[in-house]
This record gives structure tokens, sequence and C-alpha cells, in this order.
């Protein structure tokens, strides 16, 4: 399992991005003290790009002159919008610059600036090869192929008004009106005729005119399943079988009784049609307590209920009815799914399981649950993986425990109601196709049809279905996929990987093209190409994520290369492949800086110092630091400084103190 942990140092300082650049030419600068020293060098970086343009004969004339002026563009954005480094460039940071700052800011038409993100590709190549790209930076494939993955969105942002500025929204409403934005008189005799509008009008021209857009709530981007496992998800939705057989049966009537329910003989053939899975004839106490009412099978009563909301069914004069959207549904039930869906999310998955007129409802909670489903879906949607029921009961009663008061319940009993009230809805969402439900355990009664606990995960249309729904009601939802066809190091050291949920939505969308062999493989390579203990970390904490009979094979590589046999060692212990004593081997310690650094880096400190405990005692471990401070990882500072201010006793702290200091004194020597 990939622990969130083996992102962070735990409190301790991680180890810094290198922000010296190869060469001396600076790149680096300050936007409150360095505007003139930033003209100087973009105008002299923008000469030499021009220049290693001219020399390339993959480029036609047309891309080698836009490239300098898009680049120009996005230099400007870095010094006054972003951190000021002309030479250190991230995925994320296209994606900030191509997707938020120049659809809010550029005032261009989406084909004006079409060459935009091969631009700034063939930048980065640039900088790659006059040896200027910043340590830290993604390669240059890695941002050529994330500028293609996000063309498309960045065209369509740059036509969305609902992503313009102000200036920008005034520029294309008075374009749109006819004023030539370059003459100066005509946009100045437009602005004071909008300015003499009513507020109504000018609101209609740019409805967030008065106040600052909000920003759009952003998720984590989602790996998206394949449109045809989508397609095939849809059509298994239980619920459309169900449906179907429920309109065959139907036809063209079957008679009510007065309550508007299925007579007895007709609500057993049901039961038994459609696998509702309700008990006709419950057995309490020695006696066999026979049907009285389809109202008392709750599944049939509610799959009846949704049928109607759908309009498969309706009802006419006492008698239930086909319709002929119902009698289409047999032939193609995938086209079916999202109405069936929305219907049910109408009509409120839990307030349709609900009895009419029983004593002891809470129908106001019913309502804000109902209003919670997306909530509650956004969980599973967001991770990715199997979600604790019990996580999900939890977050919902604290949301209604927080708006309502219970005169007569404890917090104990309405967190109870709510855990058997969230596990209606999981399950009437497992009907709808929505979502899957595992590790289920069997309810208590033989008569009781509400099992307890288990997992919840979003099949492929369920993760589809739930990112259509999260975009319809305001969200950001980006799709991973950017590092897609990248090797495992490239999307490593493209992503921050302090920002967890994007690195583990990158990962899966990663994984999904590669088979579990493939991915491995790669992983491992990683760890070899990188530097950065704490990558490397990542790139082992994914390989435990996968088959461990697969990856044993290449952890066993990881260890015969010194550079990542410490990474490799804690690995197979911690899969219990190896004893722990196998982390210290006293004749080699070099490695053993990259142990402590991999303990540091996923369980913290506490870790780290009992690891160094099997060196012996503490004059053992002191004799230990000494010969670590000469060790080439690139972890050694991190670790000694670690130990220098967590270890409890001071002689070691003091010890590792001073050896990180004569690292320091040596490394700058």
């Amino acid at each position: 399992m990939l622990h969130r942990h083996a992102f962070s140092v735990m409190g301790v300082p991680q180890l810094p991005r290198p922000r010296c650049h190869p060469r001396d030419m600076r790149l680096r600068f300050d936007p409150e003290t360095d505007e003139i020293p930033f003209a100087e060098a973009r105008l002299k970086l923008l000469e030499r790009f021009d220049t290693w343009l001219a020399g390339r004969s993959d480029l036609g004339a047309s891309d080698a002159d836009e490239a300098p002026h898009d680049t120009a563009l996005a230099l400007d954005w870095k010094f006054s919008y972003a951190d000021g480094d002309l030479g250190w460039w991230r995925v994320e940071h296209l994606q900030e610059f191509l997707l938020e700052w120049c659809p809010r800011k550029l005032s261009a038409s989406a084909e004006e600036v079409r060459s935009l993100p091969s631009s700034l590709a063939r930048f980065v190549a640039f900088l790659d090869a006059e040896e200027l790209l910043a340590p830290g930076s993604a390669s240059p494939a890695a941002v050529t192929r994330a500028a293609e993955a996000l063309r498309p969105g960045f065209l369509s942002a740059m036509s969305d008004p609902s992503k313009f500025g102000m200036a920008k929204s005034l520029f294309a409403g008075a374009a749109a009106e006819g004023a030539d934005l370059t003459d100066r008189d005509q946009l100045d005799a437009w602005m004071a005729e909008f300015n003499s509008r009513p507020d109504g009008e000018r609101r209609r021209l740019l409805p967030d005119s008065s106040l600052p857009r909000p920003p759009r709530p952003k998720l984590a981007p989602v790996a998206m399943p394949s449109e045809e496992a989508v397609a095939a998800s849809k059509a298994e939705a239980p619920v459309l079988a169900m449906f179907a057989k429920l309109a065959k049966f139907v036809g063209s009537g079957r008679r009510l009784t007065q309550k508007g329910n299925f007579n007895l003989a007709d609500a057993r053939e049901l039961v038994e049609l459609l696998g509702t899975g309700d008990v006709v004839d419950h057995q309490y106490g020695g006696r066999v307590h026979q049907l009285r009412s389809a109202e008392d099978l709750p599944v049939l009563r509610y799959v009846f209920a949704w049928a109607k909301k759908a309009g498969v069914v309706r009802v006419v004069h006492g008698k239930v009815v086909t319709t002929k959207k119902g009698t289409a549904l047999a032939s193609d039930p995938a086209k079916f799914f999202d109405h069936a869906v929305e219907s049910l999310l109408a009509a409120g998955p839990l307030s349709i399981q609900r009895y009419p007129d029983r004593w002891g409802g809470w129908p106001e909670v019913d309502a804000m649950l109902d209003q919670f489903t997306l909530a509650l879906l956004t969980g599973p949607y967001c991770i990715q993986r199997p979600m604790r029921i019990e996580a999900m009961a939890e977050e919902a009663s604290g949301a209604v425990l927080k708006t309502f008061v219970f005169a007569h319940l404890g917090d104990d009993d309405v967190t109870r109601h709510i855990g058997w009230d969230v596990t209606d809805m999981m399950d009437i969402l497992v009907l709808a196709g929505m979502i899957q439900r595992d590790g289920v355990e069997p309810p208590d009664e033989p008569w009781a049809r509400r099992g307890k606990g288990g997992t919840v995960e979003l099949t492929p249309a369920g993760i589809s279905t739930t990112r259509r729904l999260l975009a319809e009601a305001g969200y950001d939802v980006p799709e991973a996929g950017v590092f897609a066809e990248a090797s495992a190091a490239e999307l490593l050291l493209g992503t921050d990987h302090s920002d967890f949920p994007t690195v583990w939505g990158e990962l899966q969308a990663w994984r999904a093209r590669r088979s579990p062999e493939e991915a491995v493989a790669q992983l491992a390579d990683a760890v070899l190409e990188m530097d950065d203990p704490a990558l490397r970390n990542v790139a082992m904490a994914v390989m435990s994520d996968t088959d461990q009979q697969l990856a044993v094979p290449h952890v066993r590589r990881l260890c015969e290369d010194r550079r990542s046999r410490g990474f490799a060692l804690c690995w197979l212990v911690d899969h219990e492949i190896e004893p722990p004593g196998s982390l210290y081997q006293p004749d080699d310690p070099e490695p053993f800086v990259d142990v402590l650094a991999h303990r540091l880096v996923s369980h913290g400190p506490e870790a780290m110092i009992e690891a160094l405990e099997l060196a012996g005692s503490h004059e053992a471990q002191i004799t230990l630091i000494d010969r670590l401070w000469r060790t080439p990882s690139d972890a050694t500072v991190v670790v000694l400084s670690a130990i220098g201010s967590e270890h409890p006793s001071k002689v070691v702290a003091k010890a590792a103190r001073r050896a990180a200091f004569q690292r320091r004194s040596w490394s700058s020597a």
C-alpha cells in the first residue's frame, strides 16, 4: 500500500531543490528589485533561443518565428506572476500558465495562441541543450508530452468566457460589439457608453464585473477509464436488468392495489424474477409470518418507485403499464444508465427507500443526506481506491450533527443511525452500477437485508459519471494522464511529490497504460536513475502497491547497486523477506545512510533512530556517524541533521551535528 508518508519527512527538512544553474548565466530574479536585470537577461536569453531555433532543421519558418514571441510571454509570466526562475520548468508550471493565467489574462483568440504549448516545449529543450535548465526541472521529453496533453484544454479555456478575467472580459465584449481594439478613441468611447448602461445590462455582458470571480473548487487529477470500460460498466448496472425485466413483466398493464402496490401474487413473482433478495415470508419465534403487502418488500418497493421516477413504467387508472422508454430499454440498457442515475439522485437515494406514512422517520435528515450523495462519492473518486464505509458514515454523521440538534438522542445514537442510512445509500448505488461494495459482513438476522461494513469503490461508469456530476456542480475536475507515456523517472521528476493527490492520480493513469510487469520494471529503473532520496522512496513505495512476487526480483536487482541498496534492503525487510538485522552491514556502512533516509522519510525520526540502534551502543553509533559523513549519498546531510536534532542521546546528537558540519565544509571545499 502506498502511504502518504512516502512523500514527506515528518517535519524534518527535506532535501532542498538545488537552485543554482549549471552555467553562470543568471536566471533567477526578484520582481520587486530586479526589473532591469530581468529585462537584460530576457533579451539575451531570447536571442540565444532564436539562434538555437535557426539551427534546427526540423522546424518550419513559422514555428521558428512564433516560438521566441510565445516564450517572451511565458518569461514575463514567470517573472511577474510565478517564482522568477526563468530556467526552472515543471509540468505544474505549464498547467498554471496555459490553463489558468492565459485564459484569464491573455486577450487573444485560441487560434492566435495555438503555438504556445509547442513553443514552451521547444524552449525547455533549448534550456537543456544549453545547460541552462535548472536542477529539479522536468525533462524536455516530459514537458513535450505534457504540452501536447494540455493543448486541447488550453485551447478550450482560451475560448471559454467563464474563465476570462475582468479586463479580458471587457475587451472581449468591446470586440464582440464592433469596437476596434487598436483604436484608442473607439475603445474609450465604447467604455464610456458601457459604463452608462443599466446595471442589469452590464451584468449580462460581464456577470462577475462587480465582484472577483470565486475560484472553482479544484480536485486532484484522476485517471479516467477507457470509453470501452465505461460503456461495458454501464451495461452491467444491476438496476437496468431489473428495469428491463419489470417492463416486460408489466407489459400492457398490471392491476395495482388501492395503495398503489403490486398484489401479493405479482409481488412474489417479481421478487424471484428481479432477484431483489427480499424475504417474502419471515420465520420468527418458531412461526412463519406470511407476506401481507408488497409494501413490506423494501427492495421491490423502491425499485418500483425508481422505475416510475425514471419513466420505465407509469400508473394509469389503477394499473401500471410499460412506457415506450421501458420497452426500448432491453435493446440497449447502457444508453439508459445516465437517466437512471439522475432519476435516483432526483428522488433521493435515501428518501426513495423510506416507507410512506411510517412513524419514526426524520425526513429533514434524509433530505440532507440525499444532497450529500455527491460529497460521499467524492472521496472514493479522488483516492481511486476502496474506501471503508465506516469512514463515509463518519463524514456524513459529522455533517448531520453540525446541522441538527436531537433532543432525545445522544451523538452515538445519531452516528449509529447515520451509519445505517449511509449503508442503505451505498447499497442502492450498487444497484445503480455506480459503485461496488466488497467485504460486507452478513446481517445479524436471516431476514435482514442490510449487510455491515466493507468497502466502497467506484465502477468505471461511476468514475465517469461522478466526474461529470462534479463538473456540473462547479468543480474543476482535471483528468490525469499528462505523464501516461513518460518513463517512471520522468513522471516522478515532473510532478511535485509534496502534492500527493496529484502524484497519485498521475501514477494511476501511468499504470493503466502498462502491465504490472512493465510498471514494476520501469519503477526499478527509476530508482537507479534518480538522485533524490525522497523520489527513490516514492518509487519503492509504488512497487509495494503491486504484486509482491513481481517486485521481488527487481528489488533484488536494486540491492546489487550501491546507490539503491539501502532503499532496496528496507523494502525487503518491510515485506518480511529479509530480517531487520540485514539493514546494517558493519563492513560496508555506506548504504546505511540510505537506510536511515528511508526510515526517516517513510516513518519519521523515531524509526530512523531505531534503525541507527542496529549499530549497537551509543559509542558504536558515534563511531559509525564519524564514518558516514563522507558517504556520497545526497541524503547524508539531511540524515545527520535529523539525528542531530532528534536523537535522545546528547552525545550522539552532538556527534551527528559535528559530522553534518564536516560534510557541509567538505562539500563546499
